[in-house]
């Protein structure tokens, strides 16, 4: 097995943060970008990575972008209706590869949230401790940059404007969470947990 670190969604704004916070750690020769669409892959390409190209939806891409991989990062999709099928075809291209681990960008309290929006990540979560892979659960809050089309107005009207009443939000910079992810995914130490 080869020592390829994996990251899907390469080319998203997570996903080109990780990216860069490899290639601060390890070399680029073990960095390998999987995007989903080839349109985008010159923002990875100055990188000097491995980039490859796969539809979450095309299993024989996902297949072939995942050979040779040790460690696999599977950023969750963005599609609603469709990401479960789509992090399936990853999970089993990963068990078919012989994957040495999987990490897993899921939400806060996925295995006890009731809400709607975690509901895919909880069975993401089951699928991979189903698929018998060691795995890592990246637990991420929500992002920073959510917040802002909120705040910009708040400039001319002093008014912060949202639903959440006395509600808390425990947020952090994309950044942050790809430094966490690639900590995770360029060393050992943790196999089956949730972070």
């Amino acid at each position: 097995m080869s020592d390829l670190i994996a990251v899907t969604g390469a080319t998203g704004l997570l996903g080109r943060l990780v990216v860069d916070q490899l290639l601060a750690r390890t070399s680029a020769e073990r960095v390998v970008a999987i995007a989903r669409n080839p349109d985008k892959v010159p923002a990875v390409l100055e990188k000097s990575v491995q980039t490859r190209i796969a539809d979450h939806d095309d299993r024989a891409a996902v297949d072939a972008a995942v050979a040779g991989v040790d460690v696999l990062l599977l950023i969750s999709g963005n599609e609603f209706g469709k990401r479960m099928a789509q992090h399936e075809n990853v999970i089993r291209a990963a068990q078919e590869a012989g994957v040495s681990r999987i990490v897993y960008t899921s939400a806060p309290h996925a295995d006890t949230s009731e809400t709607a929006i975690v509901a895919e990540h909880k069975a993401t979560e089951q699928m991979i401790r189903d698929s018998g892979l060691p795995y890592t659960i990246l637990r991420n809050n929500s992002y920073h940059e959510n917040y802002v089309p909120f705040l910009e107005p708040a400039r001319a009207t002093g008014s912060i404007v949202g639903s959440v009443r006395d509600g808390r939000v425990a947020s952090a910079d994309h950044v942050d969470y790809a430094e966490a992810a690639a900590v995770v995914l360029s060393s050992a130490g943790h196999e089956n947990v949730g972070l």
